[in-house]
């Protein structure tokens, strides 16, 4: 099972979004995948229509409560609920990775389900290293990270995003040397483009010039009002217009950033 996190301080930058149809396009080519709603907000739960009771979460998960149960949306796609519980405790920065590990082994030896994919939808928070009596105490989003074998980096071409793309990219390379040193940069790529306007030239083109070019991913989302008709469906681009060009677009983005983690 490959575990990508897709990550980024800043909220409003499509998080959410990109994990709903990263999976849908995965599961509707016949890869098994588990969605993983990590942040207290529940925009993933919410968007699938999860409530807020559903009787077992990633916080239960993280404690290691027994019962351990998903959400299985559709064919091929799983989702581990989200929690507004999640942020109240601190946690190991191990904790997810051996929690992935015994479900991933459970799945299997139960039910004969292999995942192909985990996606995580982490916290819009940053990555600094926080200490307490010189021990660290780890951010949802490091223990995403730990768990991780790559990350993406959703963007939208607005001044403070594309402004605090640089220090939050060097705390996520200065993580993976000191605590994840196999974890792989699928990159940065824009979401909700208006193509036509000279700030997305901008920058884009800025964006391209400032980060390796191993670390950029070409292609872009154009914005399409039915990404928000399929939110309000509580599904996928895929299943409500899937000859949209955001249907396009998250097809071809989903198959560049596999050709950067595979």
């Amino acid at each position: 099972m490959k575990v990508i996190s897709v990550i980024n301080k800043k909220g409003g930058c499509t998080k959410t979004t990109t994990c709903i149809h990263m999976a849908a396009y995965l599961a509707k080519r016949g890869k098994k995948v588990l969605l993983i709603d990590f942040e207290a907000q529940r925009n993933l739960s919410i968007g699938y229509g999860i409530p807020d009771d559903y009787p077992y979460t990633v916080f239960d998960m993280l404690k290691g409560k027994p019962g351990l149960r998903l959400k299985n949306k559709k064919s091929n796609l799983y989702i581990l609920a989200g929690s507004d519980l999640i942020d109240t405790e601190v946690y190991p920065l191990e904790v997810l990775k051996k929690r992935l590990a015994i479900l991933e082994k459970m799945f299997r030896n139960e039910y004969n389900i292999q995942f192909d994919y985990a996606i995580i939808d982490c916290s819009p928070s940053d990555l600094k290293n926080k200490y307490a009596g010189g021990k660290l105490q780890p951010k949802l989003n490091q223990i995403a990270l730990y768990a991780s074998d790559a990350f993406i980096i959703p963007l939208v071409h607005e001044k403070f995003a594309v402004d605090g793309l640089a220090n939050f990219m060097g705390d996520a390379l200065a993580f993976k040397k000191e605590f994840n040193p196999s974890l792989k940069v699928g990159g940065v790529f824009f979401n909700i483009v208006e193509v036509n306007t000279r700030r997305f030239k901008k920058y884009y083109d800025e964006v391209m010039e400032g980060v390796p070019e191993k670390y950029f991913i070409k292609t872009f989302v154009r914005k399409d009002a039915k990404i928000a008709d399929a939110t309000e469906e509580g599904d996928s681009i895929f299943e409500v217009a899937p000859k949209s060009r955001s249907a396009k677009d998250y097809s071809k983005l989903v198959r560049e950033i596999l050709t950067k983690i595979d």
